[in-house]
């Protein structure tokens, strides 16, 4: 029970990391309309709820997926925050560079000291202790030579597939979540004259990045269990098709296959293959 509700908050986590990225991103795309302290401001609320969701982190047990998605988040806030300063104040670096130079080299002479006059004023002492080390005897120590052993060669063993893979696991609104996904993915299989469908058409949303992420997740357990299988297109772009009998391909074994996709290969997919609305619908939650 203990583990269940441990995997219950991890979820609860896992997707209130999802939407502040969400946001962020919201934000990053609204940086030339908006001002800089309404941004800021935006920002660091963002902060506030991440803080909340770490804490108690060293607590408990740790959740690699979670990680990635608080890592990526405080990427991004940092890099909001740069495009902030950048489009709001009209501070570049070219201007630091300019300045520095008209202060220095002042009527044609290098004068450094000009430069520690306006800086001093700013900065902040560090007291130190001398080190004591030089009081300290020390004996060197000694190096034994040691003599080398023979090499032996290790004789050639067969590559071998593991028997045992860690795999991701769909349970409870995660497989409705993909139930859906193969009604549309077979849907559209048949509208199209069960022609094969460019994987990255299918699974980018043109707006909504996390959503690409969870379409991807589902599609790689229809994978997993050979519902559907992933082939090279024409342009050496992975293309899906569905299979026909998938009892009969099941028993010979399956592997999960889950393609990296990141904020800026998806925005360049999207473009690729001018999607304007996505392919696969998001399953609504049922509030009742």
């Amino acid at each position: 029970m203990e583990d269940q509700q441990e995997e219950k908050e991890q979820d609860v986590r896992i997707m209130r990391l999802q939407d502040l990225i969400e946001k962020n991103i919201e934000i990053e795309q609204q940086i030339e309309n908006k001002r800089f302290g309404d941004s800021i401001l935006a920002i660091e609320t963002i902060i506030k709820k991440s803080n909340e969701i770490a804490k108690g982190q060293k607590e408990r047990r740790t959740n690699p997926t979670e990680l990635v998605l608080d890592s990526e988040l405080l990427r991004r806030n940092h890099e909001v925050v740069g495009k902030a300063i950048q489009y709001n104040t009209n501070f570049t670096d070219q201007m630091i560079f300019t300045a520095i130079a008209n202060l220095v080299f002042k009527d044609k002479d290098e004068n450094w000291d000009s430069l520690c006059t306006v800086a001093i004023p700013f900065g902040i002492p560090l007291f130190t202790n001398d080190s004591l080390i030089a009081f300290i005897d020390v004996a060197p120590k000694q190096h034994i030579q040691k003599n080398r052993g023979k090499r032996t060669r290790k004789p050639l063993v067969e590559e071998k597939r593991p028997t045992k893979s860690d795999k991701l696991q769909r349970k409870e609104e995660g497989s409705a979540s993909v139930n859906s996904t193969l009604k549309q993915i077979r849907q559209l299989y048949r509208t199209g004259n069960d022609q094969p469908i460019p994987y990255f058409k299918l699974v980018c949303h043109p707006t909504n990045f996390m959503a690409s992420v969870q379409n991807a997740l589902n599609i790689s357990f229809l994978v997993q269990e050979n519902m559907i299988y992933i082939e090279p297109g024409n342009d050496n772009l992975p293309q899906i098709r569905t299979v026909a009998n998938p009892r009969n391909l099941s028993t010979n074994g399956s592997a999960q296959a889950i393609c990296a996709i990141d904020v800026n290969f998806c925005q360049k997919m999207v473009k690729h293959y001018n999607i304007q609305e996505p392919m696969l619908k998001r399953l609504e939650k049922d509030d009742s």
